[in-house]
């Protein structure tokens, strides 16, 4: 992808940035970066249905939802009245955008002058922000996540506001199953898919899991066994691809296993350690991302160029009842 940088040792970083340099080609890049980094918020698990219908930050849209007011009048004889006519309700979810991400960065010339021919540092620190900030999505969809398991909408919450007292109420809540010493995990898939089943939710469903339970997964022959499941193999390869015809993603944000403390290892975001498996389907959370900018500019007295940058998003539980979480298998013995 052309950068609008020169790369000759020896030019400035920027050789006349107005003209040679494309904040909209940075932005794209930034937030390409994003949605390949993403899990939680990546297209695969959430939905961006909304996202045409923001404007700026802070903008509000209603998500309509009609109330099953409509009753069934039976049969209704010759020259009988069909009685009082119903009357539509109409109900609706409010969703806003009041959280989002931005960066600043700055590079002297003489910095990028030593620099071995061929690296270009903005494109690795354009590349460096774009997993950070498809981290701290991530992190927003966990956190939205965990209130709603507590029945709390993070959504209607300004950005860092964690108290659950100053967040509405959602309709209904994000439910969690236990699990006991003696379930498999292939028992709380197949709770968890059943009371998908029970609400009727859409089949285009996903399953996160954490590092350990897919270890777990690849030791159970009720997984490996393809005349289980039609003779398709369900675990192609030795990888996890589909359980019961359900996509499974792996994280290392769930599980109660945190990341190790080594070097150029980032830790995970650990909102999500009490969650072993989340099973849902794509209607359950919506996120917007409706505006992103970057800018190029000189600061003034320096011998620099510089960039800055912000994203506006945020996520909603839509469907809390489409999302079902599974806690960790506890100490103890097996069976």
């Amino acid at each position: 992808m052309a950068t609008g940088f020169y790369k000759d040792a020896g030019q400035r970083l920027n050789s006349a940035v107005s003209g040679t340099f494309s904040p909209e080609i940075w932005t794209a890049q930034l937030l390409e970066d994003l949605e390949q980094n993403s899990i939680l918020s990546s297209p695969l698990i959430v939905n961006h249905s909304y996202e045409g219908e923001f404007k700026r930050g802070g903008d509000t849209i209603r998500i309509p939802h009609f109330l099953d007011t409509v009753e069934d009048k039976g049969v209704v004889k010759s020259y009988g009245s069909i009685g009082e006519a119903d009357h539509a309700e109409l109900d609706y979810i409010r969703m806003t955008v009041q959280k989002g991400s931005s960066f600043h960065i700055e590079i002297d010339s003489l910095d990028q002058l030593f620099t071995q021919p061929g690296i270009d540092k903005m494109t690795n620190l354009v590349r460096q922000r774009g997993k950070q900030a498809a981290k701290s999505l991530d992190k927003l969809v966990a956190d939205t996540i965990v209130h709603a398991m507590n029945g709390k909408d993070l959504n209607s919450a300004e950005s860092g506001i964690t108290d659950e007292t100053k967040m509405l109420d959602l309709h209904s809540k994000v439910e969690k199953i236990e699990r006991t010493a003696k379930e498999s995990a292939y028992d709380m898939v197949l709770e968890a898919m059943m009371q998908l089943d029970y609400i009727e939710a859409p089949e285009d469903r996903y399953l996160i899991i954490s590092p350990s339970l897919r270890k777990e997964l690849l030791k159970d022959p009720q997984f490996i066994n393809a005349s289980f499941y039609g003779g398709q193999p369900v675990i192609p390869t030795g990888h996890i691809g589909q359980i019961l015809g359900v996509p499974v993603y792996v994280s290392n944000q769930l599980g109660t296993v945190k990341t190790p403390s080594k070097p150029l290892v980032k830790p995970a975001i650990d909102n999500l350690r009490n969650v072993d498996m989340l099973l849902g389907a794509t209607n359950c959370v919506s996120v917007v991302i409706p505006h992103a900018e970057m800018a190029a500019y000189k600061p003034e007295k320096k011998f620099t160029d510089a960039i800055k940058s912000r994203v506006h998003y945020d996520a909603k539980i839509v469907r809390p009842e489409q999302l079902i979480a599974v806690g960790p298998k506890p100490a103890g013995p097996s069976s």
